[in-house]
């Protein structure tokens, strides 16, 4: 009888063993990236991390000292980024998985930590891709004349009443220094036929 008691014990802890290292295993991974945060032509360290439902740290490393920030989001490849063309590299971090819709944070070093892409006015500036067939939205990088980048965003909505499928909306184009994005130029976009090149973005090419 002790015999049997000893081996039921011993086969549920291998049990418990199996579920912990099976439970283990299925957790995400930390995703890590060399980027040159700073600028100096040396690989500095981006770490991603999913640290509960719904939530992951991003953590800069760089030159040996490390700093964090807590963000909303689900596990997704972090992309790494010159969107301005200044040199100093960025991260491009999914936070928000909508039904038809991805928004996207990107992250600098400030010189003291993680800091987010923002406007003028202070508010969080998103990178949006998808939108389903109401909405066209998503971003891309251009070239300027100055030798570096500027970031291009499209928003546009079906136009009410129409069989047609066109849409009307805007591109802003954004100059960015030091972490703000600074609006330049608005195009309006009226009706414009749901095949026509306007409505149409490329975000490889801030990569």
């Amino acid at each position: 009888m002790r015999t049997l008691r000893c081996a039921a014990v011993l086969a549920a802890a291998l049990a418990s063993a199996v579920l912990a290292s099976g439970a283990a295993s299925a957790a995400p991974q930390p995703q890590r990236a060399a980027v040159d945060l700073d600028g100096d032509g040396t690989p500095d360290l981006a770490t991603l991390t999913t640290t509960g439902d719904y939530t992951q740290r991003l953590e800069f490393t760089v030159r040996g000292v490390t700093t964090a920030v807590d963000l909303p989001g689900d596990p997704a490849p972090m992309r790494v980024t010159d969107i301005d063309g200044d040199g100093r590299q960025e991260v491009i971090v999914l936070e928000t998985a909508g039904a038809n819709t991805l928004w996207y944070g990107v992250w600098d070093h400030d010189g003291t930590g993680p800091r987010t892409l923002s406007t003028t006015d202070g508010e969080k500036l998103y990178l949006y891709e998808g939108g389903g067939v109401t909405t066209r939205l998503g971003y891309e990088c251009a070239d300027n004349s100055s030798g570096g980048r500027d970031l291009i965003t499209l928003a546009a909505l079906m136009d009410d009443n129409t069989s047609a499928m066109t849409y009307s909306g805007q591109r802003v184009l954004y100059e960015i220094h030091d972490g703000t994005a600074r609006e330049v130029t608005t195009y309006t976009i009226t009706s414009a036929p749901q095949d026509d090149p306007v409505l149409r973005t490329t975000p490889e090419s801030c990569v």
